[in-house]
């Protein structure tokens, strides 16, 4: 049985440090998963400024379940060597704000050149995850859209082939590109590690909160909960839109959508969604932050 944390990109409710600090203590969140702070890609902060991130975040009980790094997100046709060491400088990233896992990604390359580029993204993930686990930390694939691990298929094999490598899963980016959910929380079984939470639908390409597209969420939760023990990462990762001429908007265009005044308010709606969903499958909070059936 699993014991659910919740943690989020709070960068999708606010740029500054603060904001997403005091977005995730009002919504009962103690885990981030940092992406961007103060408006700078995580791995753009110096050591100094990622020092005073640690120091914050632990003067308000919010510790870094994951780092949100921009790894891996890079085309298979790049040289490596200079990501190669910026994944050592990620690692270090990982050091100073004290989590021991990585998201990251398998390689931009177009999915009619799967084959063809298949070793070479094996072999870059091997020596990436080598790295990282001589230091203790380990990476964590995401199936993100355009990159070699996009579809369940290529997951499989990637956790397979790569030892050390984890796996989360993202259900809206399956549904993105019309793959079956199943096989793919199958496929990240293999060595799962934690989940992304947001929803989607294929046939509009729309991203929606927890439970009202076609990503089976409640569901996968459950089939976690059979399949894994122990702690298991809920990271919000939202993704709704915010229409900067709100009040312009006729109801027509509104149709079927959501709309929100701010960043915050988008965030703040996606968190009760996925609590509704987690409620409705028959889980209960336990104790501030912990969500167990």
């Amino acid at each position: 049985m699993a014991k659910f944390l919740l943690s989020a990109f709070a960068d999708e409710a606010g740029s500054t440090l603060d904001e997403q600090i005091a977005a995730l203590k009002d919504n009962q969140i103690d885990y981030i998963e940092p992406r961007n702070i103060d408006k700078k890609g995580i791995l753009t902060l110096t050591d100094e400024e990622l020092y005073e991130v640690k120091r914050k975040l632990d003067a308000n009980g919010i510790k870094v379940n994951s780092l949100g790094s921009p790894i891996g997100k890079y085309n298979i046709e790049d040289e490596f060597e200079p990501h190669l060491e910026l994944t050592k400088r990620a690692i270090r990233v990982c050091e100073i704000l004290g989590t021991k896992n990585m998201r990251m990604f398998s390689f931009f390359t177009e999915q009619s050149d799967l084959k063809k580029n298949r070793d070479e993204v094996i072999r870059r993930l091997k020596v990436m995850t080598e790295e990282a686990v001589a230091h203790g930390i380990t990476l964590c694939h995401e199936n993100e859209s355009r990159i070699y691990g996009q579809m369940p298929e290529e997951v499989r094999d990637v956790l397979t082939e790569v030892e050390g490598l984890g796996g989360i899963f993202d259900a809206a980016n399956y549904r993105m590109n019309d793959a079956d959910v199943d096989a793919g929380i199958e496929a990240t079984l293999i060595n799962f590690k934690y989940m992304h939470i947001k929803d989607a639908i294929f046939e509009s390409q729309t991203i929606v909160p927890a439970g009202e597209g076609e990503g089976k969420i409640g569901e996968i939760i459950d089939i976690v909960n059979e399949k894994v023990d122990g702690e298991v990462y809920l990271t919000l990762e939202p993704h709704l839109h915010v229409f900067d001429a709100y009040k312009d908007i006729d109801d027509h265009e509104l149709k079927g959508k959501y709309s929100f005044k701010s960043n915050r308010e988008a965030f703040d709606f996606a968190t009760n969604a996925l609590k509704s969903l987690l409620m409705k499958h028959g889980y209960k909070r336990n104790g501030n932050n912990e969500w167990i059936k």
